[in-house]
């Protein structure tokens, strides 16, 4: 059993009640909502965090996963046959996009979850290429497939 203190809910493909824990200090932690077997309404009331928005919350991490220590910028090249269709992707709601002369796009954002930009980046086989961070590409690094039909 622990007390937490609500501060929104981040949907997605596994969803997460965003909550600080008083008892583990001020962060603000996500905790998977499949895992919460039963919840109790505490006749007691809380201030929420000073400042906090779950807007702001949720763009510092590409998926749901926050890890201030990969928290920085991210940096993507798509080949220029690919360019296109990732134009049309919102990535990040902080995302730059800057064409090139060549016909590639970089792409540019702050976040962290390395994990889960992986697994998106996937998908797009050898038609994109991390620049940023060094940690990211080591994870991507021999997983860009040529033999993908289609992009996403």
């Amino acid at each position: 059993p622990r007390i937490v203190e609500p501060h929104g809910l981040l949907l997605g493909y596994r969803s997460y009640l965003v909550a600080r824990q008083p008892a583990r200090g001020a962060a603000i932690l996500n905790f998977r909502m499949d895992r919460i077997h039963k919840m109790d309404v505490l006749d007691e009331s809380f201030v929420f965090t000073d400042g906090f928005t779950l807007k702001d919350y949720a763009a510092q991490a590409f998926g749901v996963y926050q890890n201030p220590q990969q928290y920085g910028e991210v940096i993507w090249r798509f080949a220029p046959e690919a360019a296109t269709r990732a134009g049309a992707f919102c990535f990040h709601p902080t995302q730059v996009l800057e064409p090139q002369e060549d016909g590639s796009l970089i792409v540019r954002f702050n976040a962290a979850g390395w994990l889960e930009m992986a697994w998106h980046l996937y998908q797009w086989g050898d038609k994109v290429e991390v620049l940023a961070p060094a940690g990211l590409c080591a994870l991507v690094e021999g997983y860009q497939r040529p033999d993908f039909d289609a992009l996403p």
